[in-house]
């Protein structure tokens, strides 16, 4: 619907640019339906700067940019997918700025974005006052019963929306109830409209509608005003307008933060009009997105504002400028064309830069052009004194004119097709050399070189020295700053990795990971090493021998050793499962050994990377001149609470013990080495022990105290 009915501003929180230091947040959802896809975004060097790639179907992720600059996010599309089907959105601050659906088709596709920031103010609810003279182009425009706004692009000419020039038949409003008014604060009040103090009239001699203007779907919505002019009155400059250059270069992708003016309603309901000039800041937004809710959009539109933000162009403002700014300046972008009634959510701008060549036409006023860009570095390190910058001759050019933006950057001296630059060595970050010239008395557009002054390749920090144990992830990282940088890692003098990874990574080291490590970390402005760093691999702990099982006469001595590998090993030998007291070494000296040292013994080593118990040893003390080869021996034979079995080998056996009266009174089978057996709670007395298996038969006798 047409927003000379419906059009300004309401505003929940004004949006202005802040500082480039600050950070925006970022978000990309990636919708459940469509698993075979990949997303990054990437910086203006084209450096990946975040990666959906390793995030699940469905998953959205949010992370950081750097504020008020350009990105992409580009979009591999590995097959063809449904009609209508959305693919991503991005949002910026929480608002959705870019929608992209399956339209794509395969391929890589990239959306350029730009961070642009806001601040929050609360002033008036849709918008907040100005003053003229803060956008001394916007005229307050009068169209018989109608009232619209226009923005002064030369003296003699006012552009505003076609459908301004309309009734509510669509018929042409006579050209000879049409005026504006300049250099106004507020010139909605009719006893204002000729008062010369606020402002002044200008009358419309001439409207020019765009021959392709379409009443229904408003597209090619814009007009010409011929002023009976000049107009000359303080606070009433024309604005340059967004050219296809500035197009190209991005002055109006999704996040470009814009400025909407005007006289039209601040409130809704209820209907009220301010009483001053209004303002409100608004991102663009991809047409896509705006499909969302309002279905096919006309082609010559740009999309500005919040999804449901109550912060709108409004009833009043139809015809009005959005204005965007480029290097510095503002150039009209966007004329108000129409929008939600209730002022609450995306609206429509005619897209001022696809009728250049038509306003250029219709007004005979010069066709913006621009001259070929300056060459020269678009690197600077920083700590460079000075550059050169030229632009391919222009041998009709009566004059050069040369600046930089920021400012600060430095100082540019030249005035012909060449130009020096003195550079602020305190500057870094994004400039723009500028030049336009003048041809045939006709002002060029500006041509710019973006130079990125970059600091000097710089290490900030490092790995420490470093150990881990075999099979465990391990990885040495560096952090440095400068430009383009890649990374050269060597280990022990040998190169073992190279490219743009600052860190080099183990998943299961090894051994031969162990070494000293440097990092050469180069980038267009210098090259730097790292400190030698040493990353130690400990083998894990294991034993690689242990003493066999052992026969030994009583009164001889024996050595049980174990032999192992690892880091900082400790050693704890077990007799029978019980912690030997001051047994800690590689070797167990057992010294004069009798029946008490018969038994299965073992040891516990740990180190820094594991523990490992051996195999068990048993040592069997042998009888006094016994040659028998299943040698029993029982002791002792006069006991208290228990008494011991050991066989010499490994067979298994069994024990019986029959009282006096030859009743059997305990029984254990299957026993292996040595065995303990518990005589507590059985009567004082003589006992018969028989210890037998297969091949032996012996028994003994015991008196139990």
């Amino acid at each position: 619907m047409y927003m000379k009915k419906f059009i300004l501003i309401s505003l929940l929180y004004l949006l202005t640019l802040s500082a480039m230091s600050q950070k925006v947040h970022v978000q990309v959802i990636k919708s459940e339906k469509v698993p075979v896809t990949k997303w990054q975004v990437l910086d203006e060097q084209n450096k990946v700067v975040a990666d959906g790639n390793n995030y699940s179907t469905g998953d959205s992720l949010t992370f950081s940019l750097e504020a008020n600059t350009k990105y992409s996010l580009k979009i591999s599309v590995s097959e063809s997918y449904k009609k209508d089907t959305t693919l991503y959105l991005l949002l910026l601050e929480h608002e959705p700025i870019i929608l992209i659906n399956s339209d794509l088709g395969q391929g890589d596709h990239f959306f350029p974005f730009f961070t642009g920031t806001r601040t929050r103010e609360t002033k008036i609810t849709g918008g907040i006052s100005s003053v003229i003279s803060d956008f001394p182009w916007q005229v307050y425009y009068i169209s018989g019963n109608f009232r619209c706004g226009g923005s002064i692009i030369s003296p003699d000419w006012v552009v505003t929306a076609a459908h301004c020039t309309r009734d509510d038949s669509g018929n042409p409003i006579p050209v000879a109830s049409m005026s504006v008014k300049v250099g106004s604060n507020n010139p909605g009040d009719n006893a204002n409209l000729n008062n010369t103090v606020d402002g002044k009239r200008y009358f419309v001699s001439q409207v020019i509608v765009h021959e392709g203007y379409n009443s229904q779907t408003l597209l090619n919505d814009i007009a010409l005003l011929k002023i009976a002019g000049p107009i000359d009155f303080p606070d009433a400059v024309p604005i340059k307008r967004v050219s296809p250059f500035d197009v190209t270069e991005g002055a109006i992708i999704p996040g470009v933060m814009s400025w909407v003016t005007g006289w039209g309603k601040v409130s809704v309901t209820p209907s009220l009009l301010p009483t001053m000039l209004q303002k409100v800041q608004l991102p663009i937004v991809s047409n896509i997105q705006a499909q969302a809710v309002w279905g096919p959009i006309p082609a010559t539109d740009l999309m500005a504002g919040f999804l449901n933000g109550n912060i709108d162009a409004c009833s009043g403002d139809s015809g009005g400028p959005l204005v965007v700014p480029v290097l510095g300046e503002y150039k009209l972008a966007g004329i108000v064309s129409w929008g939600s009634q209730n002022c609450n959510t995306y609206g429509a701008y005619t897209r001022v830069s696809d009728f250049d060549t038509w306003i250029s036409t219709n007004t005979l006023l010069p066709k913006s052009f621009v001259p070929p860009a300056p060459v020269g570095d678009s690197v600077i390190c920083n700590g460079v004194l000075s550059s050169q910058y030229s632009i391919t001759d222009q041998p009709s050019a009566s004059s050069f004119e040369w600046k930089l933006f920021p400012a600060d950057a430095g100082v540019i001296t030249g005035n012909t097709a060449s130009a020096s630059v003195i550079w602020n060595l305190a500057k870094t970050g994004q400039v723009a050399v500028m030049v336009r010239v003048t041809i045939n008395n006709i002002l060029s557009d500006w041509s710019y070189l973006h130079v990125n002054i970059v600091i000097n390749t710089r290490l900030l920090s490092q790995s420490d020295d470093t150990s881990v144990c075999a099979g465990q992830p391990v990885s040495l990282k560096v952090v440095a700053e400068g430009n383009n940088l890649t990374y050269k890692w060597s280990q022990n003098g040998q190169v073992v990795q190279t490219g743009t990874s600052n860190q080099i990574s183990y998943l299961s080291s090894s051994l031969s990971n162990s070494g000293t490590y440097i990092c050469e970390i180069s980038g267009l402005c210098g090259t730097i090493s790292s400190i030698p760093v040493t990353l130690t691999v400990h083998p894990l702990t294991k034993i690689t021998f242990i003493s066999p099982d052992i026969k030994v006469p009583f009164g001889n001595d024996i050595t049980l050793a174990v032999k192992s590998e690892g880091y900082n090993l400790t050693y704890q030998w077990v007799k029978d499962g019980q912690l030997l007291v001051n047994r800690n070494n590689s070797n167990l000296l057992l010294q004069n050994v009798n029946a008490t040292d018969i038994g299965l013994y073992q040891t516990i080593v740990n180190g820094e990377c594991g523990t490992k118990t051996s195999d068990t040893i048993y040592v069997y003390v042998m009888k006094e001149n016994s040659s028998v080869q299943n040698e029993v021996f029982v002791w002792p034979t006069i006991t208290i609470n228990s008494f011991n079995v050991a066989l010499s080998n490994n067979s298994p056996y069994t024990i019986m013990i029959f009282n006096q009266m030859g009743k059997l009174v305990k029984e254990q089978v299957n026993c292996l080495f040595q065995t303990s057996i518990d005589m507590n709670g059985m009567a004082q007395g003589i006992y018969i022990v028989r210890v037998f298996n297969n091949n032996f038969n012996n028994t003994f006798k015991l008196f139990k105290k």
